[in-house]
């Protein structure tokens, strides 16, 4: 039995053909669960580095070598940048020696909680690791010891799935069906690509899947939509989520396998809009545009999903900044409130979808903190990202020269009337279809799978 497994960056699922049904898998009292791991000790804290004197030698000599690069170029940089370059060296090799002591990956991963359950588990427990949305870095360019974190990661992720459906369908599952996007998000090109995929595929072998295969995303959606669909025709099916956005043009319905033409993708989805809205909302109340503080310290806060940022963050000195940005910026280092903070970013995103306001209380902060979110701030925030969606879905629709007779959506953030609205503008004379946002892509990844077998 073949397993559809949607590996998504905020929400991950599974499911599988039963007796000619698609029954999903189970994970407690839900069919998803969020994509984050808690685990405790795993990976050493950049916070723990002090150099000592003859780091410190080797820090001045990194300063003064880079320094000179930089003349010579015609580019000179300021000492502060100079200095947290050269710290970031030191560290990682200060981390590579600390990591480099003799514990296995099960020691190091052991005890892991998945999902919502893990942001709980890290709260409480207040240490440890959490790590969210990994698959948000398979793409980025990895040092050789963080690349075989984050595989240990995906691995135990993907295991935590294979053994659950093993459990729920009562025989082991070793063959899995991988979604994936049309493109990862990547800061080396294509290159990112074909990373993230061997990472995937390492990962999934090392959970105990015998055979390992991809399918894009919106190829998957057009599969669940063709399913339900009586008639043949053609469709634009736009799959937008977490991390990412997809669209394929395909022949679905009738009684045909469905065709799938061509498939566009963009490395952009909910969790931009998450972090513009955390920039614009939120970080104003630790004194972004007020204080003297550099931007790239609240990018570095905001953006949960990336553990090196979130090590750059917890690195800086705030005592110098003037109360209460200071104070602020200070309790937003201690461990775990970035999270909540994050997580309230989203549950107002969420809200706002369907309310002109909502507030945010942050105790975590400071005693009776609050941010106020408004809609029309979220159409802010959306801007930059609605800018993207639409100069997608333009180009397919001058790449493929014809109205389709459907365009349809899914993926987490297609419940946003305002993301909707923007297909129904590109094609106002289709017939617009709202499919599962949830489920739509691993029902067809599940389709996709037992068509085989």
């Amino acid at each position: 039995m073949r397993l559809g497994i949607d590996f998504g960056t905020s929400n991950s699922a599974a499911a599988v053909v039963r007796d000619g049904r698609v029954e999903p898998i189970r994970f407690g009292a839900a069919d998803q669960f969020r994509t984050t791991v808690y685990f405790p000790g795993a990976m050493q804290d950049p916070g723990d580095f002090q150099p000592d004197p003859a780091q410190e030698h080797e820090l001045q000599q990194l300063m003064d070598s880079a320094a000179r690069d930089a003349r010579a170029a015609g580019q000179p940089r300021p000492v502060e940048s100079l200095r947290r370059e050269a710290l970031r060296v030191l560290r990682r090799q200060w981390m590579e020696n600390r990591i480099a002591e003799p514990r296995s990956s099960s020691q190091l991963l052991q005890n892991a909680v998945y999902g919502d359950a893990a942001l709980e588990a890290y709260f409480e427990e207040n240490e440890g690791n959490l790590v969210q949305s990994p698959k948000s870095m398979l793409g980025y360019n990895l040092h050789p010891r963080a690349r075989q974190t984050i595989t240990g990661i995906a691995t135990h992720i993907l295991e935590h799935i294979r053994l659950t459906a093993s459990a729920q369908l009562g025989i082991p599952v070793r063959e899995a069906l991988l979604g994936r996007p049309v493109q990862f998000r990547s800061s080396i090109g294509e290159a990112g690509n074909d990373q993230a995929l061997a990472i995937l595929r390492e990962a999934a072998v090392a959970a105990g899947f015998d055979q390992v295969e991809f399918m894009e995303e919106p190829a998957a959606a057009a599969m669940h939509y063709h399913a339900t669909s009586a008639e043949t025709h053609e469709a634009i099916i736009v799959d937008i989520g977490g991390g990412t956005t997809d669209v394929a043009h395909a022949r679905v319905g009738g009684s045909e396998p469905p065709r799938i033409h061509r498939a566009w993708g963009i490395a952009r989805g909910g969790t931009d809009i998450d972090l513009a809205l955390s920039l614009a909302t939120y970080m104003p109340l630790f004194g972004r545009g007020i204080t003297r503080v550099p931007t790239h310290h609240y990018v570095e806060a905001a953006t949960v999903q990336d553990m090196t940022r979130q090590r750059d963050f917890r690195q800086h000195r705030y005592d110098h900044v003037e109360d209460p940005w200071g104070s602020r910026l200070q309790a937003l280092q201690d461990t775990g409130n970035t999270a909540r903070l994050y997580r309230e970013v989203e549950r107002a995103k969420i809200a706002l979808s369907s309310a002109t306001g909502h507030a945010s209380p942050l105790p975590f902060i400071e005693a009776g903190l609050q941010a106020s979110a408004s809609a029309d701030g979220l159409g802010q925030a959306a801007s930059g990202y609605m800018g993207q969606l639409r100069e997608l879905l333009q180009q397919v629709r001058q790449d493929i020269g014809t109205a389709p007779q459907a365009v349809f959506l899914t993926g987490g953030m297609s419940r946003a009337g305002y993301l909707r609205q923007a297909a129904v503008d590109i094609f106002p004379d289709s017939h617009h279809v709202h499919g599962d946002a949830s489920f739509g892509v691993v029902q067809g990844l599940a389709l996709a799978a037992g068509g085989d077998h």
